[in-house]
Protein backbone atom coordinates (compact mmCIF):
# COMPACT_ATOMS: atom_id res chain seq x y z
CA UNK A 1 0.00 0.00 0.00
CA UNK A 2 1.20 3.71 -1.06
CA UNK A 3 1.25 6.15 1.64
CA UNK A 4 0.66 9.91 0.68
CA UNK A 5 3.91 10.57 2.11
CA UNK A 6 5.91 8.22 -0.26
CA UNK A 7 3.77 9.09 -3.18
CA UNK A 8 4.23 12.95 -2.44
CA UNK A 9 8.24 12.05 -2.42
CA UNK A 10 7.92 10.34 -5.64
CA UNK A 11 6.19 13.05 -7.59
CA UNK A 12 8.70 15.74 -6.36
CA UNK A 13 11.64 13.13 -7.54
CA UNK A 14 10.11 12.91 -10.41
CA UNK A 15 9.44 16.70 -11.30
CA UNK A 16 12.87 17.41 -10.33
CA UNK A 17 14.56 14.87 -12.14
CA UNK A 18 12.31 16.32 -15.33
CA UNK A 19 13.46 19.64 -14.65
CA UNK A 20 17.12 18.56 -14.60
CA UNK A 21 16.55 17.18 -18.08
CA UNK A 22 14.46 19.58 -19.62
CA UNK A 23 17.44 22.20 -18.00
CA UNK A 24 20.33 19.92 -19.19
CA UNK A 25 18.42 19.63 -23.11
CA UNK A 26 17.82 23.82 -23.16
CA UNK A 27 21.79 23.92 -22.41
CA UNK A 28 22.71 21.62 -25.33
CA UNK A 29 20.47 23.00 -27.76
CA UNK A 30 22.18 26.00 -26.80
CA UNK A 31 25.60 25.49 -27.24
CA UNK A 32 24.62 24.31 -30.74
CA UNK A 33 23.03 27.33 -31.90
CA UNK A 34 25.55 29.17 -30.31
CA UNK A 35 27.87 29.66 -33.28
CA UNK A 36 25.24 30.46 -35.26
CA UNK A 37 23.59 33.25 -32.61
CA UNK A 38 26.88 34.58 -31.28
CA UNK A 39 29.48 34.26 -33.81
CA UNK A 40 33.27 33.34 -33.77
CA UNK A 41 35.14 33.58 -30.44
CA UNK A 42 37.23 37.03 -30.50
CA UNK A 43 39.84 35.04 -27.91
CA UNK A 44 40.51 32.61 -31.08
CA UNK A 45 41.59 35.93 -32.45
CA UNK A 46 40.76 34.87 -36.11
CA UNK A 47 40.93 38.32 -38.37
CA UNK A 48 38.44 38.28 -41.07
CA UNK A 49 40.15 36.87 -43.79
CA UNK A 50 40.41 33.49 -41.37
CA UNK A 51 36.97 33.57 -39.99
CA UNK A 52 35.46 33.26 -43.58
CA UNK A 53 37.93 30.70 -44.29
CA UNK A 54 36.77 28.80 -41.45
CA UNK A 55 33.25 28.77 -42.59
CA UNK A 56 32.18 25.92 -44.60
CA UNK A 57 29.19 27.08 -45.93
CA UNK A 58 31.17 30.34 -47.06
CA UNK A 59 34.00 28.31 -49.40
CA UNK A 60 33.39 29.97 -52.37
CA UNK A 61 32.88 33.11 -51.35
CA UNK A 62 36.43 33.12 -49.39
CA UNK A 63 38.36 31.14 -52.70
CA UNK A 64 37.07 34.04 -55.15
CA UNK A 65 37.75 36.70 -52.49
CA UNK A 66 41.62 35.36 -52.51
CA UNK A 67 42.03 34.77 -56.46
CA UNK A 68 40.01 38.29 -57.18
CA UNK A 69 42.46 40.24 -55.02
CA UNK A 70 39.37 41.52 -53.04
CA UNK A 71 40.60 40.38 -49.43
CA UNK A 72 43.28 43.36 -50.28
CA UNK A 73 40.38 45.50 -49.06
CA UNK A 74 41.26 44.43 -45.25
CA UNK A 75 44.76 45.46 -45.56
CA UNK A 76 44.43 49.06 -44.22
CA UNK A 77 43.90 49.93 -40.91
CA UNK A 78 40.12 49.72 -39.36
CA UNK A 79 37.66 47.70 -39.03
CA UNK A 80 34.97 46.21 -41.46
CA UNK A 81 31.51 44.68 -42.10
CA UNK A 82 31.11 41.40 -44.79
CA UNK A 83 28.16 40.33 -45.80
CA UNK A 84 29.63 36.64 -46.99
CA UNK A 85 27.26 34.87 -49.81
CA UNK A 86 27.14 31.36 -48.57
CA UNK A 87 27.93 28.66 -51.08
CA UNK A 88 23.97 28.53 -52.22
CA UNK A 89 24.15 32.19 -52.36
CA UNK A 90 26.60 31.72 -55.21
CA UNK A 91 24.87 28.26 -56.80
CA UNK A 92 22.02 30.85 -58.02
CA UNK A 93 24.39 32.82 -60.46
CA UNK A 94 24.09 30.89 -64.03
CA UNK A 95 27.73 28.94 -64.59
CA UNK A 96 28.14 31.38 -67.64
CA UNK A 97 27.99 34.85 -65.35
CA UNK A 98 30.08 33.42 -63.14
CA UNK A 99 32.61 31.42 -65.70
CA UNK A 100 32.57 34.92 -66.99
CA UNK A 101 33.49 36.91 -64.02
CA UNK A 102 36.32 34.23 -62.83
CA UNK A 103 37.79 34.23 -66.22
CA UNK A 104 38.21 37.51 -66.65
CA UNK A 105 41.57 39.28 -67.10
CA UNK A 106 42.25 40.50 -63.69
CA UNK A 107 39.00 39.81 -62.09
CA UNK A 108 38.01 43.44 -61.98
CA UNK A 109 34.43 42.71 -62.43
CA UNK A 110 34.55 39.76 -59.82
CA UNK A 111 36.57 42.08 -57.48
CA UNK A 112 34.49 45.12 -57.50
CA UNK A 113 31.07 42.97 -56.98
CA UNK A 114 32.50 41.38 -53.93
CA UNK A 115 34.14 44.69 -52.68
CA UNK A 116 30.26 45.69 -52.38
CA UNK A 117 29.58 43.45 -49.73
CA UNK A 118 31.93 45.35 -47.63
CA UNK A 119 31.15 48.02 -45.32
CA UNK A 120 33.76 50.07 -43.44
CA UNK A 121 33.58 49.94 -39.69
CA UNK A 122 31.93 46.69 -37.40
CA UNK A 123 28.71 46.68 -37.13
CA UNK A 124 26.80 43.94 -35.32
CA UNK A 125 22.89 42.96 -36.48
CA UNK A 126 21.23 44.30 -34.53
CA UNK A 127 22.68 47.77 -35.52
CA UNK A 128 22.69 47.34 -39.05
CA UNK A 129 21.09 50.04 -41.23
CA UNK A 130 21.49 51.19 -44.98
CA UNK A 131 24.93 52.29 -45.67
CA UNK A 132 27.69 52.94 -48.05
CA UNK A 133 29.78 49.79 -48.89
CA UNK A 134 33.69 50.24 -49.42
CA UNK A 135 32.99 51.04 -53.22
CA UNK A 136 30.78 53.89 -52.33
CA UNK A 137 27.38 52.46 -53.39
CA UNK A 138 24.47 52.02 -51.15
CA UNK A 139 23.79 49.24 -49.53
CA UNK A 140 19.87 48.92 -48.44
CA UNK A 141 19.05 47.49 -45.04
CA UNK A 142 15.95 46.32 -43.79
CA UNK A 143 14.20 44.82 -40.65
CA UNK A 144 10.47 44.03 -41.50
CA UNK A 145 10.11 39.94 -41.14
CA UNK A 146 13.63 39.48 -40.89
CA UNK A 147 16.88 41.37 -41.49
CA UNK A 148 17.37 41.72 -45.49
CA UNK A 149 20.40 43.22 -46.50
CA UNK A 150 19.34 44.10 -50.42
CA UNK A 151 16.28 41.72 -50.29
CA UNK A 152 18.81 39.11 -49.54
CA UNK A 153 17.98 37.47 -46.05
CA UNK A 154 20.73 37.52 -43.10
CA UNK A 155 21.42 33.98 -42.02
CA UNK A 156 24.10 33.90 -39.79
CA UNK A 157 25.58 36.80 -38.27
CA UNK A 158 27.97 38.23 -35.66
CA UNK A 159 30.48 36.56 -36.55
CA UNK A 160 33.61 38.06 -35.13
CA UNK A 161 37.21 39.01 -35.75
CA UNK A 162 40.04 40.73 -35.07
CA UNK A 163 39.37 43.33 -37.71
CA UNK A 164 35.52 43.54 -37.91
CA UNK A 165 32.82 40.71 -38.65
CA UNK A 166 31.27 38.82 -40.70
CA UNK A 167 27.29 38.00 -41.54
CA UNK A 168 26.10 35.31 -43.71
CA UNK A 169 23.64 35.80 -46.52
CA UNK A 170 21.30 33.77 -48.87
CA UNK A 171 22.25 35.68 -52.25
CA UNK A 172 25.09 37.39 -53.84
CA UNK A 173 24.22 41.17 -53.83
CA UNK A 174 23.89 43.03 -56.68
CA UNK A 175 25.39 46.35 -57.34
CA UNK A 176 23.36 49.08 -58.16
CA UNK A 177 24.62 50.09 -61.94
CA UNK A 178 24.88 54.25 -63.30
CA UNK A 179 22.37 54.60 -65.99
CA UNK A 180 24.43 52.88 -69.62
CA UNK A 181 26.65 50.80 -67.63
CA UNK A 182 26.76 47.18 -67.90
CA UNK A 183 25.30 45.23 -64.70
CA UNK A 184 28.11 43.14 -63.47
CA UNK A 185 25.59 40.50 -62.58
Amino acid sequence: MINESSFAYSFFSLTRILRTILTQTANYEAKKLAPQETGVCMSEKLDLIETIAKQDNLSTFARIMGSSGANDVFGGDGSFTVFAPTNDAFSKIPEEKMNDLLNEDKQTRLKALLSYHILPGKVMAASLKSAKSVTGQEVMITDINGIKINASVLQARNLEATNGVVHGIDTVLKPPTPYGNKPIL
